[in-house]
């Protein structure tokens, strides 16, 4: 794996962000839904594109094993973002 994901740096809090976020459009991607009584297929590869894309510049290699995502540690809920 990848050390970048246990870094306590700003690139490691965005490539562990960046990997929740491919996680969750590879478990719903090709998920069939009804919106207005029609079925749709969902499909976020260019997403998942982008994302692979950012996490390359970051470092991480394609086809490499990403860790899983650990959602109660990374709750963005609870950091103190200016703004937000």
């Amino acid at each position: 794996m990848n050390p970048i994901f246990e870094e306590k740096t700003r690139d490691g809090e965005i490539a562990r962000a960046l990997n929740m976020a491919l996680h969750a459009f590879c478990v719903h991607s090709g998920a069939q839904i009804i919106m207005e009584g029609e079925s749709v297929t969902l499909n976020f590869s260019r997403e998942t594109a982008a994302i692979t894309r950012a996490l390359q510049l970051l470092g991480v290699r394609a086809g490499e094993t990403l860790p899983a995502p650990n959602f109660d540690q990374s709750d963005l809920g609870k950091k103190k973002v200016p703004g937000f």
